[in-house]
């Protein structure tokens, strides 16, 4: 019996030694299933995510250009360079210095390598920041698609000194005509560093750029850069089969994105192993065309790796099958209960690992939570402490308005309306201007150019109105888009403009406001006598006609003493009456001169605010800001110092320069040239000195200026000029004062110099410019004043002695 169960016992176990190479044989082949399985899936699983890190490239150098291109569009609406532009069309386009363009190549000079101002003619003015002078072939090519399109373009790339360059090119417009271009010049060698150096593949891989032709733009082997990639390979291993590679670049020829595993050479093995890769790429939209980003890894990196660690999962597995056999035996020789109890202990053991793991996953969201919260706190500070009003804007399928998604405490607080309040309302409830038309429109707008701003008066909860200044912003929130419109309150640049147009309107009031007539008495200087008697001798009759001439003779010199006072009275309410007008035209023309550095000083005033509230008010910037805002405020003394000039009472006669008198004369009516497109030249021969009051003089050249102004305005609406002549002509110096606005009727040439006379409207003029024009130059300078007219305009002589000369004859 004994030997029966012995017996059985070694079949028993033979059958176990036999089972134990079948399921070990099993697990050899799952394992090489599994390994052959694991490798491939792996192998797409790194081809995908080298697709995702070359896509991943290719979308940050586009948003890198978009970026670029933004930055160099807002340019030419800086002030500070619309001004210099502004200098440099009234300067014959010679002005050659743009300090707007200097502070913007200092601001980005990590970014960029030069920036460059080219005039219509492809010449350039200025480069930043040193001058060239000659512009390549390429660039002209891409110079005419600037002139053609009129918008902001990317070039194509160019090799300079051994490295890639491309150029970013901004037109600069006035009256829809190209006048200049601003041209941007970016190293690809620093895109490279930022965007692609960094980016790696394994231990060997790396990333490269080339362009639709497949020429290198950016590599590790910098000798390999600017040379065709199937050209450059074949050139170096003649004797190797190309054809993979060649398959994978004509797709990437096309634009398309993908992966691929080809044989190749790594450029820094020294023994030239031909080895197996794999690799993604994806194309970059730049400018007209397109780069391919590419990304290559080492195919045995993976394969290694997945091998050895099959290998040590087969060991491990065959160790721990050999254990369970052995344990199995084991068990096989054990009570049926230990077997019970050792499952159970298993049980156990897996539970309290699960447990472990559970504590882990909920540690971890902890932790998340914990992080989102901080993260939630802190875009609601960054928004509620807002010093503007910010609302968030859902849209309906069509694009219309609905109720708000988001406001700020500052909108609240503006409006009166609490948060809950605003959920349930939309922008067109707030808005005093608002319609669905007028908001289709501005969503249309918002689509073409993503941020727009305009003009808008918001209703508060008490029915109050608020003039607001809005930049609207269309983004997308998950697959809708929304509407962001930062809110800011104009009230006081509203008062400060109503405060500008009703100064100027009462100097116009007090223009108008001049006596018209002066009273006389009638006298009857034939007196009847009282007491009528007849003369009989002639004697008598002669010494009563004596006695009566003498009476009307001094009765006459009472009225024509009386008639001189009235006529200096009257000439002096016209001098008077003239400098008001002169002064109400001045005061407008600083009023638009004071307009600009006014604005300049408000935008310095917000950027110091914002800066402060975000903590970027450091010493550099307060410095940067105050010499700016010294200038401005230097600026608008200076006009104060030349209207003073202007109206001087001085009443000594001084010996004077006429070019200086005229040149700050016409300084005063600068913008008001500017304003109307009026082309002023002041071409002096020769300057002269001439003896009398510098400011009457300088009102005489004003009040001629104004009128040619007028002039211009009324009968042109382009190519408006007007040149002063300033010459010599015997003992006299003469000024001719001519413009193009076709002149006046020759019937009209001799009224023109009498009080009063005037072919403007009521409201715009006295009558009295030409008139004291004349008086001045007659009766103060000795001189003479006449008008003509010259082709397509008038001209008005002005001649007075030289200094030292006592008239003009």
């Amino acid at each position: 019996m004994k030997i029966m169960k012995k017996i059985k016992r070694i079949k028993d176990i033979d059958k176990l030694m036999v089972g134990f190479l079948m399921v070990l044989l099993g697990v050899l082949l799952q394992s090489y299933g599994n390994y052959i399985e694991v490798q491939r899936h792996v192998i797409e699983k790194e081809q995908q995510q080298l697709l995702t890190i070359s896509k991943s490239i290719s979308k940050s150098i586009e948003l890198y250009f978009d970026y670029e291109v933004e930055k160099i569009k807002g340019m030419p609406k800086n002030i500070s360079f619309r001004h210099e532009f502004n200098e440099y069309l009234k300067s014959d386009e010679e002005i050659k210095e743009f300090y707007s363009i200097d502070d913007y190549y200092m601001m980005r000079e990590n970014e960029i390598e030069e920036i460059q101002v080219i005039n219509n003619d492809f010449d350039i003015i200025k480069t930043y920041p040193t001058n060239k002078e000659n512009l390549n072939t390429n660039i002209k090519r891409e110079l005419y698609k600037v002139m053609a399109r009129k918008t902001a373009f990317i070039g194509s790339e160019y090799m300079k000194d051994g490295n890639f360059y491309v150029r970013l090119y901004e037109p600069v417009l006035h009256e829809s005509k190209v006048k200049l271009i601003l041209s941007v010049e970016i190293s690809l060698d620093k895109i490279y560093k930022k965007f692609v150096k960094p980016v790696k593949a394994g231990e060997k891989g790396y990333a490269s750029v080339k362009n639709q032709n497949g020429v290198l733009l950016m590599h590790p082997k910098r000798e390999d850069i600017g040379r065709e990639v199937i050209k450059a390979r074949k050139d170096e291993f003649p004797d190797y089969d190309w054809s993979e590679l060649e398959s994978i670049v004509e797709k990437q020829k096309k634009g398309e994105s993908g992966v691929g595993i080809y044989h190749s050479i790594w450029y820094h093995d020294k023994e030239k192993n031909r080895i197996k890769k794999y690799s993604a790429y994806s194309p970059a939209r730049i400018g007209d065309g397109f780069w391919i980003i590419n990304l290559s890894m080492d195919y045995l990196e993976v394969s290694d790796f997945l091998s050895k660690k099959t290998y040590k999962n087969n060991v491990f597995s065959f160790v721990i099958l050999l254990i369970f056999i052995s344990f199995m035996i084991y068990i096989y020789k054990i009570k049926n209960d230990k077997k019970q109890l050792k499952i159970q202990a298993d049980l156990s053991t897996q539970l309290n690992s699960l447990n472990k793991e559970l504590e882990k996953d909920i540690e971890k969201r902890k932790l998340l939570e914990k992080e989102l919260i901080k993260n939630k706190e802190k875009y609601e500070s960054l928004f509620n402490s807002a010093s503007d009003c910010i609302f968030v804007l859902n849209l309906d399928n069509e694009g219309l308005t609905t109720e708000f998604l988001e406001v700020n405490d500052k909108a609240c607080t503006s409006l009166g309306y609490d948060k809950k309040q605003f959920s349930k309302m939309s922008y067109l409830d707030i808005s005093n201007e608002g319609s669905d038309e007028k908001f289709m429109s501005m969503l249309q707008l918002l689509k073409q150019k993503r941020n727009i701003i305009f003009e808008d008066t918001l209703v508060t909860k008490d029915n109050g109105h608020i003039p607001v200044e809005i930049s609207a912003h269309l983004f997308k929130l998950g697959n809708e888009y929304k509407i962001i419109l930062n809110s800011r309150d104009m009230t006081n640049k509203k008062v400060q403009r109503e405060a500008l147009k009703r100064s100027e309107k009462r100097f116009r009031n007090i223009i108008n406001k001049v006596a018209t007539g002066i009273y006389d008495e009638d006298k009857d200087i034939f007196k009847e006598n009282e007491n009528p008697r007849e003369f009989s001798s002639e004697e008598e009759n002669k010494n009563r006609m004596a006695l009566e001439l003498e009476k009307i003779n001094i009765e006459l010199e009472k009225m024509f003493e009386k008639e001189v006072n009235e006529n200096r009275r009257k000439e002096a309410l016209m001098v008077y009456q003239s400098r008001l007008a002169a002064m109400g035209e001045m005061i407008g023309n600083i009023a638009h001169q004071w307009r600009q550095p006014l604005s300049g000083l408000g935008l310095i005033i917000s950027n110091i605010e914002d800066a402060y509230y975000y903590n970027d008010l450091d010493e550099k910037s307060i410095r940067e800001l105050s010499e700016r805002g010294k200038k401005l405020i230097l600026r608008m003394n200076q006009t104060i110092d030349d209207f003073r000039y202007f109206f001087n009472p001085k009443t000594e006669k001084i010996t004077f320069s006429l070019k200086e008198n005229i040149k700050n004369t016409i300084d005063f009516l600068q913008e008001h040239l500017r304003l109307h497109g009026i082309n002023l030249t002041i071409d002096a021969k020769e300057d002269g000195m001439i003896d009398g009051h510098s400011n009457q003089y300088s009102q005489v050249i004003f009040n001629i200026v104004i009128n040619s102004i007028d002039a211009l305005v009324e009968n042109r609406k382009e190519d408006r000029n007007i040149n002063i002549e300033v010459y010599s002509e015997d003992n006299n110096h003469v000024v001719e004062i001519k413009d193009n606005g076709y002149g006046i009727q020759e019937d009209l040439l001799d009224k023109v110099f009498e009080a009063h006379f005037t072919k403007k409207n009521e409201n715009k003029g006295t009558g009295l410019g030409l008139y004291m024009s004349k008086v001045i130059i007659e009766k103060n300078f000795n001189g003479k004043i006449k008008l003509f007219n010259i082709k397509e305009g008038l001209c008005v002589k002005i001649t007075v002695p030289k200094s030292g000369v006592e008239d003009n004859e």
